[in-house]
């Protein structure tokens, strides 16, 4: 063989990615866990988890996603933070929004106008570069001194087989009407599918500062947490230290989804954003028809990589 096909077989084998690492499902009582090889990846709460010290009882919550974690081992979210304790971690939640004539909202706990809940496991599944799991969500409101069903929702969270230096994952929002009342969601500023980063990112009100660790956002658009809030980009990248580790993750909004580029909401001081499309204006889940929700994670133990998130959002948005 040449000299030329051995440097060239040689460097094939240096940068071909190396999936070897098996991925594992596991379902138990409380949550369903994703691991890649011996790493963690993430887990899905089924049951609700006991409150932290200080916070009140009204803040628990099941059919969320915590942790999610790094390739090196952080917790990239965070779980009822003491300063906002109904943001939980990776979450799906309506904020203003009227139902059967009645105020409600599922994201701001405290008011007592909406809960989310767990209901059951629809399916898992173990393919041969990725595993899956889809469960199914309430979204409930008090009516009378019953409680009643408002939304249902199934996620389908898919974990796909990648090199161990970073993380790759898809949730898909299906949601539906359980009744024969629509959900009205008027303009708002926030609401719908959130990411809440580690505590440790969180600024102190009115603090603008960077300092070295601190988390850093990026858009597609090239904004960061300020300029961005209420843009629509394609993407969001934050990135920053979590136990003196570098860390990102990148979350993509598809193309499919309604009102794509869907407007995010960034905190200028407060580790968390969302897509929230009724900045845009109101709208409607109607009875009888879908309203499906697709976004995928990309987590890396290393700053923002804005090549590798564009290779990552081409593949995503083109399939």
């Amino acid at each position: 063989m040449k000299p030329t096909r051995l440097i060239a077989l040689a460097l094939a084998c240096i940068i071909q990615p190396v999936f070897g690492r098996d991925l594992l499902l596991t379902e138990t009582d409380d949550v369903i866990r994703v691991t890649l090889g011996d790493k963690p990846v993430l887990e899905y709460v089924k049951t609700e988890k006991p409150v932290p010290d200080g916070i009140e009882l009204h803040y628990r919550r099941s059919g969320y996603i915590h942790p999610v974690y790094t390739p090196t081992g952080q917790e990239m979210t965070g779980d009822f933070p003491a300063d906002h304790a109904h943001q939980h971690a990776l979450f799906f939640a309506w904020t203003k929004a009227g139902y059967d004539g009645k105020k409600v909202d599922f994201w701001n706990q405290a008011a007592d106008l909406g809960r989310i809940e767990f209901r059951k496991v629809v399916n898992l599944k173990r393919e041969k570069k990725q595993v899956s799991f889809s469960v199914k969500h309430a979204f409930t409101v008090k009516s009378g001194d019953k409680t009643i069903d408002v939304l249902h929702e199934i996620w389908t969270v898919t974990v796909h087989q990648t090199p161990e230096d970073h993380f790759l994952f898809d949730i898909e929002s299906v949601q539906q009407c359980a009744s024969d009342k629509p959900l009205n969601l008027p303009q708002y500023r926030y609401g719908g599918m959130a990411f809440r980063g580690n505590i440790q990112w969180l600024k102190e009100k009115e603090d603008h500062s960077i300092n070295p660790g601190d988390v850093v956002y990026l858009t597609s658009e090239g904004k960061d947490r300020w300029e961005g809030n209420h843009t629509r980009p394609t993407w969001v990248a934050f990135s920053g230290k979590i136990d003196g580790q570098d860390v990102s993750a990148a979350i993509f909004g598809s193309p499919k989804n309604f009102r794509a580029p869907q407007s995010v909401r960034i905190h200028p001081n407060k580790p968390y954003f969302c897509f929230a499309p009724m900045v845009d204006g109101p709208f409607k889940i109607e009875p009888g028809k879908e309203y499906t929700s697709k976004y995928r994670y990309l987590i890396t133990s290393k700053a923002a990589d804005v090549k590798l998130i564009e290779k990552q959002w081409s593949e995503y948005s083109t399939k």
